[in-house]
């Protein structure tokens, strides 16, 4: 579970149980806000509201290109930056 749902959770939660935001927010590490916040999205919006929104970006390489990349290094008992660039190069024609 991503670190920033599960400090979102556990706020809501001692939130629900009544603890002070206060206490809440020295613990974690948050602003009252942010308990207040997140436990307003989870009364209308339930679990799926503290969920993240952002999947990221799509990826540079293709799943393909990761596997070769990833064997390539690992066959390497060095590595250069300017031959990684080089080979890394190559994958526009792949």
């Amino acid at each position: 579970m991503d670190a920033r749902k599960l400090k979102r959770a556990i706020a809501v939660r001692m939130a629900l149980e009544g603890k002070l935001y206060a206490e809440i927010s020295k613990m974690l590490g948050v602003s009252d806000f942010f308990v207040g916040y997140w436990k307003n999205i989870f009364k209308t919006q339930g679990i799926e509201g503290i969920k993240l929104g952002y999947k990221g970006s799509q990826g540079y390489f293709t799943e393909r290109q990761k596997d070769v990349l990833v064997d390539w290094l690992k066959n390497k008992q060095y590595w250069n930056l300017e031959e990684l660039s080089k080979f890394v190069g190559k994958f526009t024609s792949m």
